[in-house]
């Protein structure tokens, strides 16, 4: 009998490691990753990933303000749960994606981007024991962040 270990799957190490500059839309001509200093706001999605040893990143064409932010960061002691009502009160969904496989999807409802006048379409995702985090500018509709998502799913090692 075949004997199967299963191992922990993590962040990737650095943002030059992902799969998601490729899932970008090819008229996105000269895309590219955006280094950035990020200095998050308290009680934030984005302190909670990095007080956790998550990674951040942005990808696009800067000057248009067009693309990614993905985050990656492992779902230990109850993280991802911790963050659910939060979601909850800014208008994000347990939804599920056709083509997405993962435990558990919050998604920003088209009421509360409408409504908060938000121009950016975000995703909280819990797979293979992490949170990823996905924001586009891009994205309207669920169906259309499949390929980015599943970059961002893709890109744990």
């Amino acid at each position: 009998f075949p004997v199967t270990i299963w191992r922990q799957l993590r962040p990737p190490a650095n943002c030059n490691e992902t799969n998601v500059l490729e899932a970008l839309p090819k008229d996105l001509t000269n895309a590219m990753y955006i280094p950035t200093e990020w200095q998050p706001a308290p009680g934030t999605d984005l302190e909670a990933i990095v007080k956790n040893g998550g990674l951040a990143c942005t990808y696009g064409i800067q000057q248009a303000e067009i693309g990614a932010t993905v985050s990656w960061v492992q779902n230990k002691n109850g993280l991802f749960d911790s963050r659910i009502e939060s979601w909850k009160k800014s208008g994000f969904e347990e939804r599920s994606i056709p083509g997405v496989i993962a435990d558990k999807i919050y998604v920003i409802s088209e009421t509360a981007m409408n409504a908060r006048e938000i121009h950016s379409w975000s995703a909280n995702i819990l797979v293979n024991g992490n949170w990823i985090q996905v924001s586009a500018s891009y994205i309207y509709k669920n169906e259309d962040a499949v390929g980015l998502i599943k970059a961002a799913i893709s890109s744990l090692r």
